[in-house]
Parts: structure tokens; sequence; C-alpha cells
């Protein structure tokens, strides 16, 4: 009986993976990626798509031009990119063009925003978010609130900023008790 070589098997399974590997990047990358990147930068206010894979997590970072209805685009954007990725786990992060003005336009009212989320007095949020931005001089403001989320948009100038809420499922009183 001749003497196994086992460099020579350890190389075929070194092969033999590489080439599954590959196969299973260059697939991926035909069958998911180019179509998701090219039909999420279809979008107009859209200037950029960038894809990063950690672990299982899909991160679809989308760099937005200014948009009048926040709340729109990031619905259409998410079904879009849910009917081509499907169940697989991903998350969608717009990137906005804020700058120092606009980051502490939004300290100074991210708590009146979280208290609105967690007390649901939207009315009033509303009312002590615009009296903030107005003091503080900003050109423009949305604030949407529906049933999942809470968006935020300001804009100065050429800059503009974008938040998304997400809002807690309601509790009920008999919940609360247990």
């Amino acid at each position: 009986m001749k003497k196994f070589k086992w460099y020579i098997a350890l190389l075929a399974f070194i092969l033999t993976m590489a080439v599954s590997v590959g196969g299973i990047y260059l697939r991926q990358r035909q069958m998911v990626n180019e179509p998701l990147l090219k039909r999420i930068g279809d979008y107009e206010s859209v200037e950029a798509v960038n894809l990063l894979q950690k672990g299982d997590l899909l991160t679809v970072s989308v760099q937005l031009g200014y948009v009048h209805d926040l709340a729109t685009i990031h619905s259409e954007l998410s079904e879009e990119i849910s009917r081509l990725l499907g169940r697989k786990n991903y998350s969608l992060e717009l990137v906005d063009k804020r700058d120092e003005s606009l980051d502490e336009a939004y300290v100074a009212v991210h708590l009146a925003l979280f208290e609105g989320e967690q007390r649901g007095n939207f009315t009033e949020m509303g009312e002590q978010v615009a009296r903030i931005l107005n003091d503080m001089g900003m050109d423009e403001h949305k604030l949407l609130v529906n049933d999942e989320r809470i968006y935020f948009q300001a804009r100065n100038g050429d800059k503009y900023l974008y938040e998304i809420i997400d809002r807690s499922p309601r509790r009920s009183e008999e919940g609360d008790r247990t």
C-alpha cells in the first residue's frame, strides 16, 4: 500500500473550498447585490448606495438628496429592499448631509421627540419641536408620525438632517400588571 500524501489532500480541499466560496460570492453579487444597487439607485432622490455585510446582517446605506417626504421615500426603499432580499436580515441606513448646526438642532429637540414617542402626546411634541427650531432659525423642518415610526427632517441652507425613531409597541394596562 502506498503512503497517503496529506499535502495533496489538503491542497485539493483548499482548492475545493476556494472555488465554492468564489461561486457563492459571484452568485450573491450577480443575483442580489447588483440588482439591489441598480433598483435603489434608480430612485431620483438617491445619490449613492453602498452594501455592507457583517455576519448575517446586510446594511443598505443610502445617501439621499433632500426629499420633501422622508416617510414616503423610507417606505418605498424598505419595500423595494424587502422585495429583492425577501426574509434576509437587513437594515436600511439613510445618510443625510448634516452639519454642526443641524446636529445641535437635533440635540435640542430629541428629548421632545422621544417623550412624544413614549407618551403619545404628538401634538404637544410637534409644537415644542417647532418652537425650538424656529428659535434656532432653521429654514425648514417636518415631523410625521405613523403607527411604526416618527420621521423628523430639518433643513438649513443646503444641509439637511434625517432621523427616524421606531415607535415601541404599546403595552396594554393588563400586560403592565403582570
